[in-house]
Parts: structure tokens; sequence; C-alpha cells
């Protein structure tokens, strides 16, 4: 007799859902994190899963493959082509693995083995996953089908985009680039032909170039091979470009399911509503972002009603009482909520009271805090620039061979950039152009190999100098990753009051009073202040590590990707509490990102990077809106959300590397429009309009959506 549990017993069903879901629940030692969720796949379709970090996504997609950790306990259906596979044997699941169901993950670097090339990784895979292979699969068919496999591997990565494939499968991981590692990533999860790819977040941590590659890779994947594909991610213009359907969770519930063509446009519940007003993008206007207050319940504290009713601005008394049931909307939507759309003048009115006075509304006017707590003036400056970079060059040494005699390479070239005093100067380009080596330069924390960096009109101190120690205080750097630039055995409030101790000579007890204002004017409770680094969540860390950047009241502040590594809603309140600390404090501010929506959101200029050049400088709404630079071009096409038609245009390539810098324009190998001056000389930072300068000789004269890019440019 078969075993119903065993993926290959039941027969597949004709038609309708390749994945079913129904009333999954979902516990950890006791405690539920999903609370009977229902959810369809159909075939050949795309469902992105949304919702914020907590909220149960990936303990969801893992469930499916009976990933969800030993200590959890699984009840409800989970059905996949008619085969149950909630309380499968392990045995049965092992075999589904990798085969019928692949899995992408968002951290590459961690999920390859770094002490194994690529192609051996992927010729290990295709033997015990490939369908002619895995039926017969043991060690000896690596040696005996050597040649067979590294076609194969050469083959696979081909098709996911991977230039010279002949070589890159004789690579380690950490001699590929991010996007690489996550095609590689994408090639393993194809090797066994599966019917269900899982993709938890695959491009968060990528550039938005390399992520729209990626994605669109994915896409074109899935409909060719007749795949179907859940997606997790926290972004809803990013589902927009990709899914087909959309499904919205927020602390384990599902709250709204729906095509994306009908929910992203005029979304049926306040969550998904508040996460598209929380999200800044290139046509709304600047400063109109409206984070959602608070923070996803942690799920030990649910109670019996809504789960977003503590951060609702519609919630009725009998919405915390009871959960509300899916309703339909429409044919194929689902909502939790009835309120949205029936109390949208209620919603208006209540953020018209907000706008006036949000005290009317509980919450506290950070303004006024700043203020009145006394760190709103910023340290005082004459100087109408604070800080002149104009460097030349600046170089990184690479040793070739165990005795080889170190080689210089440049990172940094004719980079001539000033910050003016008050202004928010937006730093965007991909991984590995030098923004972040830059932003280190203009900070003084390192010196530039040939060139100066001024601030103040005084060429920064020698660093680790008793001269530059005394001028900390005035430059200050929030990190991208907070949990690595906090002390896990120090308070949060101690470490914000060490640097008032030691730049301003308070007291202990004084420091720590001026911290804890500090800290309740960016919006950090009380009770947290006391808190290790170790058991706060990534928003209330990013706050105390701006708090400990402000409370020195600094001239000049770098962010170097500051919400990079956050959810939609926390990255929504840590940058309204920075554009309100611009206008408080008039600090001037270095905003390093590679992400668009957010610098046009925050900045007031805006300075475009390419393999250490700046290739495009001017105001932020000019540039983005009248980009001048092909590659300035291509960045705001790669934008979730964005019209990308002039993709297309672009031939298929990666930035060089800096050690091996092209002898021209540093973008002719990725141009549409490159001549052949173009690689042969490097085009100077020229006026194009009054403050808006780009380093191109063509200028932006034939790049339009409409027509197709010629083979070649004219030359001046």
């Amino acid at each position: 007799m078969s075993d119903p549990h065993d993926p290959a017993a039941a027969p597949a069903p004709q038609g309708g859902a390749l994945l079913s879901i129904r009333g999954l629940r979902v516990a950890f030692s006791g405690v539920e994190v999903l609370h009977g969720v229902d959810i369809d796949l159909k075939r050949g379709e795309i469902l992105a899963l949304i919702g914020e970090s907590g909220s149960g996504k990936s303990v969801l997609a893992r469930s499916v493959m009976g990933l969800a950790g030993s200590r959890s306990t699984t009840t409800g259906s989970i059905r996949f082509e008619g085969r149950e596979l909630a309380g499968a044997p392990e045995e049965a699941l092992h075999a589904l693995r990798g085969a019928e169901v692949s899995m992408i993950v968002q951290d590459a670097m961690a999920a390859l083995n770094p002490m194994r090339t690529i192609g051996e990784q992927l010729m290990e895979t295709i033997v015990y996953r490939h369908p002619d292979y895995r039926n017969r699969a043991s060690e000896g068919v690596l040696f005996e089908k050597k040649a067979e496999l590294t076609k194969l591997a050469v083959e696979f990565l081909r098709q996911v985009g991977i230039t010279a494939p002949e070589k890159r499968i004789l690579s380690y991981p950490h001699q590929l680039s991010g996007g690489m590692r996550q095609r590689v990533l994408i090639a393993l999860a194809l090797v066994g032909a599966p019917k269900l790819l899982l993709a938890d977040e695959p491009t968060t941590a990528l550039d938005v170039v390399v992520q729209r590659e990626i994605l669109s890779l994915l896409r074109d994947l899935v409909r060719a091979r007749g795949m179907s594909m859940l997606l997790v991610t926290h972004d809803l213009h990013l589902a927009r470009d990709v899914a087909d359907r959309v499904s919205v969770m927020y602390a384990g519930s599902l709250l709204e399911d729906g095509p994306c063509a009908k929910v992203i446009p005029n979304p049926a519940h306040p969550y998904t509503e508040g996460l598209l007003n929380a999200m800044p993008d290139m046509e709304s206007p600047r400063g109109s972002l409206k984070p959602i207050e608070g923070e996803v319940p942690a799920p030990s504290e649910l109670g019996a009603g809504c789960p977003f009713a503590s951060r609702c601005v519609l919630a009725a008394p009998e919405c915390r009482r009871t959960m509300p049931p899916m309703h339909d909307v429409d044919p194929g939507w689902r909502s939790r909520c009835l309120l949205a759309h029936t109390r949208s003048a209620d919603l208006e009115k209540l953020e018209e009271i907000a706008a006036a006075a949000p005290e009317a509304l509980g919450s506290v006017k950070i303004e006024a805090e700043i203020d009145r707590r006394g760190f709103g003036g910023v340290q005082r400056s004459e100087f109408p620039v604070i800080v002149d970079a104009r460097i030349k060059k600046h170089c990184y040494y690479a040793r070739r061979g165990f005795f080889g005699r170190r080689t210089p390479w440049n990172v940094l070239e004719d980079v001539d950039l000033q910050i003016n005093r008050g202004e928010v100067l937006g730093l965007v380009g991909e991984s590995g152009c030098g923004k972040s080596t830059l932003a280190r330069l203009m900070l003084g924390l390192t010196r530039p190999t040939d060139g100066s960096v001024r601030f103040r009109n005084a060429e920064y101190p020698e660093p680790r100098t008793v001269e530059w120690r005394a001028q900390r205080a005035a430059a200050q750097m929030i990190y991208q990753d907070p949990f690595s630039c906090f002390d896990e055995r120090m308070t949060v409030l101690d470490q914000v009051a060490e640097p008032l101790e030691i730049h301003e000579g308070l007291s202990h007890r004084e420091a720590c009073r001026r911290a804890l204002e500090v800290l309740r004017a960016v919006g950090l409770p009380e009770h947290h202040a006391g808190k290790l680094p170790g058991v706060m969540s990534g928003g209330q860390l990013q706050r105390a590590a701006i708090a400990r950047a402000v409370a020195l009241r600094p001239a000049l502040l770098v962010c170097d990707e500051p919400v990079a590594s956050l959810d939609v809603s926390i990255q929504a309140q840590v940058l309204a509490l920075l554009n309100r600390l611009k206008a408080t404090t008039h600090m001037s501010m270095l905003f390093v990102s590679h992400n668009l929506n957010v610098v046009r959101y925050l900045c007031d200029r805006a300075a475009v990077m390419y393999l250490g050049r700046i290739v495009e400088t001017g105001p932020v709404d000019e540039v983005f809106h009248h980009p001048k630079h092909p590659y300035t071009r291509l960045l705001l096409a790669s934008t979730p959300g964005a019209a990308d038609q002039v993709i297309r245009f672009y031939p298929k390539g990666v930035m060089p590397s800096p050690m091996d810098r092209p002898a021209g324009c540093v973008f002719a190998n990725r141009c549409p429009v490159a001549a052949e001056r173009c690689r042969r000389d490097v085009p100077e930072l020229e006026p194009v309009a009054d403050g808006h300068a780009c380093a191109c000789f063509v200028k932006h004269s034939f790049l339009t959506d409409e027509a197709p890019a010629p083979t070649h440019a004219e030359e001046r």
C-alpha cells in the first residue's frame, strides 16, 4: 500500500493550483508565528509575499520544503500537485527538495561553500538533482562523467547570464561579485528542473541595476520553463514589476490577497496602504513620506483582534476584539478589512489633523522636542563650504604573487566635490564604485593618495593625532549595519553618553541625562535606553546610532547606506527622522546610497559615481528628472517601479574591476551610445545647465525611450 505522504505516491491534479496551503499554523516552543494562513499558487504564476520582518513570510516559504526548523510544530495542509507535504516523512521531502521545489536564499555568500569552486558545487548538485543523473547518483559519477558535468555546469551558468562561464567555474565564491553569486544560486536552483521556485528576498542586498537584472532573469526563466514562483519581499514596487499576484502578511496572518494590477493601485487593507505610503518614489512630492508608526508586535503579545489594530488609524473597537474574516473585494481579490474603502474620507480627515496638530493623535512633534531639548543647534560654522574634496587619485594596493611587490590601483580618480553648509548631498552608484571610500575621505578618517580634503576651510589633520581627535566631534558617521557598530557589552544609553563624556568633558551622570534626552528626541522610548544592543530591533538600533551621531551637534553627518537593511516601514521612520533633523539642525550631510528613491526624498543635490569617477552632479530633481549621463539613465530605469523600456538598449556587462581600469570612459563597455573616442579619451565633468554637470561626450543626445539606440555616437 502506498504512503499518502510520499510525494511520488499521489498523481498530479489536472489544472488548478500547483501549491495549495490551508489553515497553516507554525509554532516555535509553543509560541505560534503563523495563524491559519490560506494561499494558492497557480501553475505558471508568480506570487509575491509582502510584509515586514517578523510577519512570517520566510517561515511560510521554508515550511513548504519542511525546513521551518527542528523546534517547529506545523499543523494544517500544504498540498503540492495534490500531494500532502505537511507531516510528510523526511525521506520524501528530501527527494522533493532541489528536484521539484527549489529555493533561492537572500545571502548568497553564506549559502555557497567558500572552500569549493563554483564548478565543483554545480557539478555535485547536477549529479544529485538533475533529472538525467539523480536516479543513479553516486560519488563515482562525479569522476566518470566529469567532462559531461563540466559542460552542463557551463551551460547552466550561461543560462543565468554569467559572462565567460568557462572561467567562472574555476572561481571561488569570494572571487565573484554579489550579483554573480546570486546568479550562481539561481543556476543551482534550476538544476533539478523544478516546478516551484521559492525566492526568499533574493535581491535585498544588491544594487538597483543588478537587482533589476536578477529579477528580469527570474521572471523570464519562470515564464520560459513553465514554473511557478513564490517571491518573498518587502517591496511593493518590486512586486509590481515581477509578480502576477500579491499576498500581504502581517504578524503571521494574511491580510490581503489579489492581483497586483488591482491591489497596488487601490489597496483594500490599511496595512497595504501604509506600506505604499512608506515607500519613497520619483513622482510623489519630496518630504511626503508617511511612516507606519510602531512596530510589528511579537507573536507572544498578539491579542484576539486584528494584529494591525494597534497601528491602524481606522481601527474600531470591534477590530481589537475579534479577527475579521477574509472578505471578497472583487473576483480573486480578498481583504480582512472592510473599512479601508468605505472610510477613505475619514482617513483623509485624520491625515489633515495629523499634519496640522500631530499631538492630537498622541504623536510626538520631534521638531519641537529637538529644539526644547537643546541639541537642535548645530556646531556653528562661518564657512559656506563645510567640506571640499579635490582628489586627483586615491590608491589601494595589491600584492601579486607570494613574494610580489605591492602594486597600486586607483579606487578614486579626479573627484572634485563640495558640500555646502546645511546641504544634503546624495552619493549614488553601484557597490564597488568607491562611494564608501570617498565618504571616509570626506570624513577625514584617511587621507587621499594625491589631493586634499578641506573641512571648514582647513586641511584635515593627520589621522590619529591629537588635533585630529579634537576635530572628531564636528564630523560624525552613521553606518549601514547598526548591529556591528555597537558594543554588545554596554547599554545603548552608555554608548550614546560616551562621546559626550569624551568630547564635551561631561560627567557620566550629566552625559547620561543628555543622552536620554537625545534618545527621546529621535523617537526611541525611554525603556529601551537601558537595553543591550543584542535585544533590540534593527530600526530601534538605527535610531540609537543616529542619536549617538547627532548628540555632539556635528557640522557634517555622513550616512553610509543607513536604511539599506531596514524594512519599508522602519526605513520610512528613519528617513522621516533624518529629514526632520535636516530641517531643524541645518547640519550638512553626505548620504551614501544606491536607492535613488531614498536619495530624492532626502537630498538637495546628487552626485552619481561609477568606477571611482563622478559622472554627473546637480540638483536632485534636475539629475533624476532630466538625466544627461547614460549611466544615470540606467540607474533610474532600474529603480523598482520605474519604466524600464530604455534598459533594452544597454549591452549586457558589469562594472570593470578598479584593478583593470579601462583607458577611456569608465562606462564605455556598458554604454549603448559609446563611440571610439569614448574608449580612448576620458570625458571631463562639464556644466550642461545651472548647477548641473555631466562627464559624457554625448550627454544623452541619442538616448530616448522612443527611438532605438544608435550603433555609434557622433564624435565631437
